[in-house]
């Protein structure tokens, strides 16, 4: 870590209690980060070091990681987290850096408040799935009520990473692996639940800078997705290819992260 903490603990959000660490330089720009499915705060960890002259903000999202678990959830509440967190904090004009179902969140916040938005970072964002789609997650939700975090764990991590990653990263595995496993079940079968459930964002209504990183080998948010969010969301919007990438784009390719995410302030 190459900063120290200016904040970690709870504060009151909507559904709960939220987790949220804050370091950095609090004079610079603001990032929020917002975690993916089965992420916490520690899936940017390996962002941090590379900036420190930014005002960074992480928080676990409701139900997962050291956030309180609440009764439902949905992606609306899940914005409202985030809301919280900016609300808590006094943030003004942020870089929003999201993952996979975080990017769906960052999509749907991006578009309810986009001028406090500065500049719109996506890791693979996920999008609403079909109706067989639907199914695979409804089963997925029972799997993990049913037998707990292990009974999914490494099937889902044997399909986020890119091939070279499972035999070469086996530290950043092992680390989604353990944020994996961490999660509390109930917690983690609302996540699936809401996505199940979930809308397509009003992207004509988001006005910032977007950059959608797409992995060549991820499975879960795929090259075509990422190219017809950024259609969508028009002529602001840039996919950006990162070959020999999955799902896992701050564990497989952090330094390309840091880099984009530099990018969009110069």
């Amino acid at each position: 870590m190459a900063s120290e903490l200016n904040f970690s603990g709870h504060i009151e959000g909507p559904n709960g209690l939220l987790y949220v660490e804050r370091e950095g330089n609090p004079a610079g720009p603001s990032i929020l980060f917002v975690h993916g499915l089965g992420g916490t705060t520690n899936a940017y960890q390996t962002l941090v070091s590379g900036l420190e002259e930014f005002d960074l903000v992480r928080f676990d999202w409701s139900g997962h990681g050291r956030s309180a678990v609440p009764k439902s959830t949905s992606i609306d509440l899940y914005v409202d987290d985030c809301k919280a967190v900016i609300s808590h904090f006094g943030l003004g004009r942020i870089i929003l850096v999201g993952h996979s179902l975080g990017g769906l969140i960052s999509l749907h916040l991006a578009s309810k408040i986009p001028h406090a938005i500065a500049a719109l970072v996506l890791f693979g964002p996920v999008w609403p799935p079909p109706a067989g789609g639907q199914a695979a997650l409804a089963s997925r939700a029972a799997a993990v009520r049913q037998g707990g975090m292990a009974s999914v764990a490494d099937a889902v991590i044997s399909n986020a990473f890119a091939t070279g990653s499972l035999r070469e990263r086996l530290g950043e595995v092992a680390l989604a692996r353990e944020m994996l496993t961490r999660q509390h079940p109930e917690g983690y079968a609302l996540a699936i639940e809401a996505l199940k459930d979930s809308s397509v964002p009003q992207l004509k209504a988001i006005v910032a800078p977007t950059k959608v990183l797409s992995g060549e080998e991820d499975k879960v948010s795929t090259v075509e997705t990422g190219k017809s969010l950024a259609s969508g969301i028009g002529e602001h919007a840039e996919q950006i290819l990162l070959p020999g990438v999955g799902h896992w784009y701050m564990l497989e390719a952090s330094a390309k992260c840091t880099e984009i995410i530099k990018s969009v302030v110069m």
